[in-house]
């Protein structure tokens, strides 16, 4: 007899089913877990415990004592209206303050928080000897908040997770300055610059470009700064890139090096071009030079203590209303001396601010004079070793000028020293007294045989009447050759 097959239990589970619902339910609770992370995490980011941790990461960062505003949060923005940092003792800056800072963020991905963009109205970045403190040591994300607030901390379960760095990958900011300031003032600005910044948080080096503003230092004009682009890393700055406009036309390429600690020192080369040389000189100079300069020239030093030095060439160059060139033309009877058009003017020259040299100076008009030497101007004070070369048979209508002045023969030149002194204002030289006394002994020893002794008979009662009478002649002829001499004109 077959045995009774066994019932199905109706309470009998399915595999299939425990397996699909215990996968739902922790689904379920993976996400609820997951919601409850990121509502903690986002609470904490929104809150004043992320607002002051991040003060204290930039507090380590910076070695400065920063005050972070409230931060308004919309959506994925995050404003805040001032961001202040007082540099410490080993910061490379005094002061640090952004105005209306706005930033994109990109959440908290590998323990960073992401920041794609910054937007900031104003930047003011000070140097000086001014330091607070040093800032305190860096503090854990989440454990211990920046200051004594009761900000709401990180729950223990959920410090893992917090961000431990931040990390920006670019910065716009609409207006930048900057100052260095000695104890006696402000030696340095830079004012009104757009600036875009990239920063690489690892290395410390910002990739910094900018457009717009101005550059002052003292006792220098003012210059428009046309591009940007450098390197920021602490306390220095790399120039890669540099233009600017400087007086009217002048336009100035530059590279090298700028540190802002102990006040600032600079170590920078520039191009210079299109600058017009009245625009180099004050008062009467301005109406005696003229032309367009071009050259190297290499900055070092702090600011304040600058020194200037490197090649000046001038093109389109022109010399007019000089003292001594006026004295020549006036003597040699040539009008090409009153107004000198230079096919060649170069100087290589040196400048502390107060005392300019240059040297090997030289200044040519083809086919008619050539300038070579050197000059110091110490304030308004000159003092020059030149010599000054014509052209033979220039100087034919000086008595003595070719034979006891200009005695050098060389490179097609006839030669002759020239020491200048005086004032910008009122400047001196000797040339013309030396060619006055060539005019006068050359018409001396040039005089007839009988002149002197016709002189003695002049004086004798009995003398001849006719001799007299061509003693006043000849008389007559030597005053009228050396009256521009004697006149000083």
């Amino acid at each position: 007899m077959a045995a009774n097959p066994r019932k199905k239990s109706k309470w009998s589970i399915n595999p299939l089913t425990v397996v699909l619902v215990s996968g739902g339910m922790i689904l379920v609770l993976m996400v609820g877990g997951l919601l409850v992370v990121k509502s903690s995490l986002n609470g904490w980011l929104r809150g004043d415990g992320f607002r002051q941790w991040l003060a204290s990461r930039a507090e380590t960062v910076l070695k400065s004592e920063v005050t972070l505003g409230e931060m308004k949060w919309t959506g994925s923005e995050v404003y805040a209206a001032k961001f202040t940092a007082t540099g410490g003792a080993e910061a490379a800056f005094s002061e640090l303050v952004l105005d209306g800072v706005r930033a994109k963020t990109g959440g908290v991905s590998d323990r960073a928080f992401r920041v794609p963009d910054v937007t900031v109205n104003r930047l003011n970045l000070n140097f000086s000897s001014n330091r607070k403190p040093a800032p305190p040591a860096e503090i854990t994300a989440g454990t211990e908040p920046a200051g004594p607030g009761s900000a709401p901390r990180l729950p223990e379960w959920l410090s893992g997770l917090a961000p431990n760095r931040v990390e920006i990958e670019r910065i716009h900011i609409a207006t930048t300055n900057v100052a260095v300031e000695k104890p006696e003032g402000i030696v340095f600005t830079l004012a009104g610059v757009q600036t875009t910044m990239e920063p690489d948080f690892q290395t410390g080096v910002w990739e910094v470009t900018g457009k717009g503003g101005t550059m002052q230092v003292p006792d220098q004009p003012e210059i428009r700064l046309k591009e940007l682009g450098m390197r920021w890393r602490g306390g220095d700055l790399f120039l890669d890139r540099c233009a600017l406009g400087i007086y009217k036309d002048g336009h100035v390429e530059g590279r090298g090096e700028i540190g802002f600690g102990n006040g600032g020192v600079f170590d920078v080369d520039l191009d210079i071009s299109s600058i017009k040389v009245d625009e180099l000189v004050a008062g009467d100079w301005q109406d005696r030079l003229d032309g367009v300069i071009h050259g190297p020239v290499r900055i070092n030093g702090s600011p304040g203590g600058l020194v200037y030095e490197g090649t000046l060439n001038v093109t389109e160059g022109v010399i007019e209303s000089i003292p001594v060139l006026k004295r020549i033309a006036q003597y040699t009877r040539s009008e090409r001396f009153n107004r000198i058009v230079l096919n060649q003017a170069k100087t290589d020259f040196k400048s502390d601010g107060w005392r300019i040299e240059l040297r090997n100076l030289v200044l040519q008009s083809d086919g008619l004079v050539r300038i070579e030497g050197s000059v110091d101007i110490v304030g308004d004070q000159l003092e020059g070793d030149l010599r000054v070369g014509v052209t033979p048979g220039t100087m034919r209508w000086i008595p003595g000028a070719e034979r006891l002045v200009f005695v050098e023969d060389r490179d097609g030149f006839r030669w002759a020293p020239l020491k200048l002194t005086g004032s910008t204002a009122d400047p001196k030289e000797d040339l013309s007294a030396r060619l006055i006394a060539a005019a006068g002994e050359a018409l001396i020893g040039d005089l007839p045989d009988g002149l002197l002794e016709g002189a003695r008979e002049l004086l004798n009662p009995g003398g001849d009447p006719a001799k007299s009478d061509e003693i006043i002649e000849q008389g007559k002829k030597v005053l009228d050759l050396l009256s521009p001499f004697l006149k000083g004109q």
